[in-house]
């Protein structure tokens, strides 16, 4: 599975810099060519920061709904998306995708009803996850509903860079909305309302709760494949150089921090910082794989 990894050794750097910046322009949250639909105002760095708040220090009671209500209010307006589907939450009636009401384990989007469930107990779902918090767990909430809203988008502008040729199929469609997942993420950690040690945190839930909605073989993709797709998302909302709190974006796929200057390090003259590298932990690939398909999802694609 794909995990920020700390040098076993830390590493020793003079400087760190980038004489190319690989991550591009930042992208824009709709689909090129196209903008807002009118009426429609896109949200701002201080309402992505007031959903973290929420978070940290909402009243527990009834918590996990109000953040699941205001991410979903805050993705229909970073995609700019014509229709807001209706959120369905544990016990609600559904009317599409043969299901009727809505249930552990599900977590899907359903094209014909217009309805994107979240249900998906994830202590039940993700072993990590059991020693979490509700707080943090609420950030694999937050992946997993923009996963669903990604293929809501995907509906209505467009798959983005997995378009393909002539024929769709289901592997394009949910890397199209890993892709999406990761555009919104990035946009949130450049808004400085998503910190780089949660986001770790949360890429690695993702990844090992693994192909949650597995519907047909394959059906998202190996984890090489959803990682690129993630991260092609994530790097188009940052660039090379840029501060994120404490680290810097020194790659496409690398992170650094400096450390606290120890006396041999003002004595040698030196500077030393801890790095994260965003990759593929070829070890988890089996075990993502036998944890994947926990949930016999209702989606339509």
């Amino acid at each position: 599975m794909p995990r920020f990894r700390r040098a076993l050794g830390t590493l020793l750097l003079a400087a760190i810099g980038a004489a190319v910046n690989p991550l591009g322009l930042l992208a824009q949250p709709w689909a090129p060519g196209q903008g807002p639909p009118p009426g429609l105002t896109l949200p701002t760095a201080a309402e992505a920061k007031q959903l973290e708040q929420l978070r940290l220090s909402g009243e527990p009671q009834g918590l996990r709904e109000r953040y699941l209500r205001e991410a979903h209010a805050l993705l229909h307006r970073f995609w700019g998306s014509s229709q807001q589907p209706m959120l369905l939450l544990p016990g609600d009636r559904a009317e599409g995708c043969g299901v009727q009401r809505v249930a552990h384990p599900m977590a899907y989007y359903c094209p014909p009803s217009q309805e994107l469930a979240m249900a998906l107990n994830l202590r039940k779902s993700v072993r990590s996850a059991r020693g979490k918090t509700d707080r943090e767990l609420l950030l694999l909430d937050l992946a997993v509903l923009a996963h669903e809203w990604g293929h809501h988008v995907n509906r209505e502008q467009g798959r983005g860079p997995f378009k393909g040729g002539m024929g769709l199929t289901v592997k394009q469609e949910e890397l199209a909305a890993d892709w999406r997942t990761g555009v919104f993420l990035g946009w949130m950690l450049n808004a400085g309302a998503l910190g780089v040690d949660d986001f770790t945190q949360m890429a690695n839930l993702m990844f090992e709760m693994g192909d949650y909605e597995r519907l047909a073989a394959q059906h998202h993709g190996y984890p090489k494949d959803r990682f690129a797709a993630l991260t092609r998302g994530l790097t188009s909302q940052l660039t090379v150089g840029q501060q994120l709190g404490e680290w810097r974006i020194d790659t496409a796929e690398t992170f650094s921090r400096p450390l606290k200057l120890s006396a041999e390090d003002r004595q040698l003259g030196r500077r030393r910082y801890e790095v994260r590298r965003f990759e593929i932990d070829r070890g988890q690939q089996i075990a993502t794989n036998l944890i994947g398909g926990l949930l016999g999802a209702a989606s339509c694609v």
